[in-house]
């Protein structure tokens, strides 16, 4: 798996914006305005200020990423992050060739709360999907999903308490959306068929961490994304995976959510990485015992997140967005290099 992680300096522009104090312009006004390409995260800003005020804006991204449907096509991704009142909102656009948002295709292991509409500027009403990643080990996201046509998709994923009402008074807020969709790509989608499942979740790890030597162990990338973290192994310090890509990886993790400074990520679970690790197990509720076992890996699994694409997933982490690519049948993550079967290593490992 090839995530990009870190501070991607050359990929998200970090921002954190006051509250907007201006007024909301009229239904008139906001009718007529278009979310195009460059100016997405300004929408979204301007519309999480009028909906939920007191969530500044984090995070702005836009990312070119391989098309699911067809070769050499891409997708552009546009996404925002807010965060306050102890929740983080994910505000994300695909244009390009996307499967329509449909039960259908859904991901392997998503979980339906609500099928129901959103009323959109110049595109009337439109189906809409409310998933959840909670499970038995404990809260999640909730996401709002919906093609505003074919070949651009929306979804505003949330962490912490959001209620049915804010997520579509969002999504009736956001502004008419003018992406240029080529009838090529409209094609594609109207025959897109729903996303496979290689089944390969459960792989023997020691086989695995052979292939690569005992220095260089990797995270399962194959399967469906909702367990990725908590089907691997046991994490400790003194544990026998306590090194490594693995090791890295979580530590990008507590990075994201605040509990380790970026400096400290050397890829070994050590002293320091135990005590980030018992602070981010207070903070979820769960018994702060300094172990990445399957209570605490099983609850990060909740706050990954599918933006369409099938390799990719985000991490939604309170301080910052983490952007993984998994390489389906490969069995890994590892950020910002290619891994091939020759191995490779995470920054710092």
């Amino acid at each position: 798996m090839r995530p990009r992680f870190g501070r991607r300096p050359a990929v998200v522009a970090m921002a954190v914006a006051a509250t907007l104090g201006v007024a909301a312009p009229p239904v008139q006004a906001r009718e007529a305005r278009e979310v195009r390409e460059a100016d997405f995260a300004a929408a979204a800003q301007e519309t999480v200020a009028e909906v939920l005020p007191g969530h500044p804006l984090r995070e702005r991204a836009t990312r070119s990423l391989a098309s699911p449907l067809a070769e050499g096509e891409k997708v552009r991704l546009d996404t925002a992050t807010f965060a306050g009142g102890g929740r983080v909102l994910l505000v994300a656009r695909g244009v390009g060739a996307v499967r329509e948002v449909a039960r259908r295709h859904l991901p392997p292991g998503s979980q339906v709360v609500a099928e129901t509409t959103v009323r959109r500027p110049g595109a009337g009403s439109r189906r809409a999907l409310i998933t959840s990643t909670a499970d038995r080990w404990g809260p999640g996201l909730t996401v709002l999903s919906w093609s505003e046509r074919r070949g651009v998709n929306y979804q505003i994923a949330v962490r912490g308490t959001v209620t049915r009402d804010d997520l579509l008074r969002l999504a009736r807020a956001l502004p008419k959306d003018g992406a240029d969709v080529p009838e090529k790509v409209r094609s594609l989608v109207a025959r897109a068929a729903p996303p496979g499942d290689s089944g390969v979740d459960a792989v023997d790890k020691n086989a695995e961490f052979g292939t690569f030597g005992l220095t260089n162990k990797v995270l399962d990338g194959a399967g469906a994304a909702h367990d990725d973290f908590g089907n691997e192994a046991t994490l400790c310090n003194g544990c026998t995976y306590w090194s490594g890509n693995w090791a890295g990886l979580f530590q990008h993790l507590l990075y994201a959510d605040g509990r380790l400074a970026y400096s400290s990520i050397d890829c070994m679970f050590g002293a320091q990485t135990a005590s980030a690790t018992v602070a981010w197990q207070r903070a979820e509720g769960l018994t702060a015992d300094g172990v990445a076992g399957p209570d605490t890996l099983g609850r990060m699994d909740n706050y990954l997140t599918y933006l369409w694409t099938d390799q990719t997933v985000d991490y939604v982490g309170r301080v910052q967005i983490i952007t993984m690519v998994r390489v389906q049948d490969i069995y890994y993550y590892g950020p910002k290099i290619t891994y091939g079967y020759g191995g490779g290593t995470l920054p710092g490992c």
